[in-house]
Order: C-alpha cells, then sequence, then structure tokens
C-alpha cells in the first residue's frame, strides 16, 4: 500500500512517476523502519516503458534500544505512525541502516556516542574546519555501500561509503567513507575520509 507520490511537474508530461509504500518493520532494529520506492517510466506514446523498485530506510524511534528492552508489537506501532516516507535513505540492508544512522549521529555529536573524536581526512573542494561534515545527514544520502575496513584491533569493523549530491551543481557529489565499529551496540567512529567533486552543470 502506498502512502505518497511525486506527480509530473508539470501537466501533461510523461515525466517518471514515484510511489512511497507505507513504513513497515525491518526487522530486530528497533526504531528503524522501512520503505520501498517504485519508480514507473513512460514512454513517448504514455506506455509504461520501465518500472524498478528501491527498498529504503528511516529512523523512527530510539535506535539504542538493546534486545530485550522493546517489542515487535511496540516497534510494528512506531512504524505504522510513520506518514511519509519521502526522505528514507538507502543503505545495503536494515543492520547496514542501523549502523549508518548510528554513525551518523556520532560524527554530528547526536546521541549517547556524539561524544567523541576522530580522525577526518578532506581531498578535493574541501570547506575549512571539517564543515562538510554538517551534509553527512540521512535524508541527504544518495547512495551507499559497505566497504573493506582497513586492518585494525577493533572488534567486528564495519565500513560504509555514502554519497551526497549525486545531481547537485557545485561541490558535488561529496563522498564519504566511514570506518568504525558497532561491537557490542557501543558505537565508535575511528575515521571519516571525504572527496567533494565538483560539477558544473
Amino acid at each position: 500500500m502506498m502512502i505518497d507520490l511525486d506527480r509530473p511537474r508539470f501537466e501533461g508530461t510523461l515525466e517518471p512517476i514515484r510511489f512511497y509504500s507505507h513504513a513497515t518493520v525491518t526487522g530486530s532494529q528497533f526504531g528503524m523502519c522501512g520503505a520501498d520506492w517504485i519508480t514507473v517510466g513512460f514512454d513517448e506514446d504514455g506506455s509504461v516503458e520501465t518500472l524498478s523498485a528501491e527498498r529504503r530506510f528511516g529512523v523512527a524511534g530510539d535506535v539504542y534500544r538493546t534486545t530485550g528492552k522493546w517489542t515487535y508489537e511496540e516497534s510494528s506501532e512506531i512504524c505504522s505512525s510513520v506518514t511519509s516516507t519521502k526522505h528514507y535513505f538507502p543503505a545495503p540492508d536494515a543492520q547496514a541502516a542501523l549502523r549508518i544512522a548510528w554513525y551518523v549521529d556520532a560524527i554530528s555529536g547526536a546521541g549517547p556516542f556524539g561524544e567523541q573524536t576522530h580522525g577526518y581526512v578532506c581531498t578535493g573542494l574541501c570547506k575549512e574546519d571539517r564543515g562538510d561534515l554538517a551534509w553527512l545527514k540521512l535524508d541527504n544520502i544518495d547512495s551507499a555501500r559497505t566497504i573493506d575496513c582497513p586492518r585494525s584491533n577493533l572488534q567486528l569493523p564495519s565500513c560504509y561509503e555514502v554519497t551526497i549530491g549525486e545531481a547537485e551543481v557545485g561541490p558535488f557529489p561529496k563522498t564519504f567513507r566511514i570506518y568504525g565499529t558497532t561491537y557490542m551496540n557501543k558505537v565508535e567512529v575511528i575515521n571519516v575520509t571525504v572527496d567533494v567533486g565538483s560539477t558544473l552543470e
């Protein structure tokens, strides 16, 4: 069942139409909800030419609750109350989405693990004083993937690459690589690298 859609900006055009599904429980990730984005494309005659589906994720509750401190019924109620999934973000899977949400919180100084320091390296058209980190928000993410972690003494490291501003003009796209661990639900960001591109048109 769909909760929303993007209509064509101009009447009579054959722009793709995107449908957004209601939020649903992802599994054992309390506070995270999943939704499907369905995009329908048309040919010049107005017939359906393409149909694609993409899984997205969003934060709707306290994502720091540990196992045993919540029920699936409570999680389902939280996701059922979501009124829009238009700003959900991509991730390889629900667990990766949870970890990315934890990392973004920690990097921005929010949540129970926000008061920590981490390494930072920027290449390209970088702002001063780590200014590009301000763009690292869940609803800004255009794509995300798991990457290999460098060798370290961390227990069960998990590392991700997220890209922001893929269709923006200016100092974009911004590609962030986040290295850290969420072992035993303790979030530790070790290093963040960002490469800032340049798009003229």
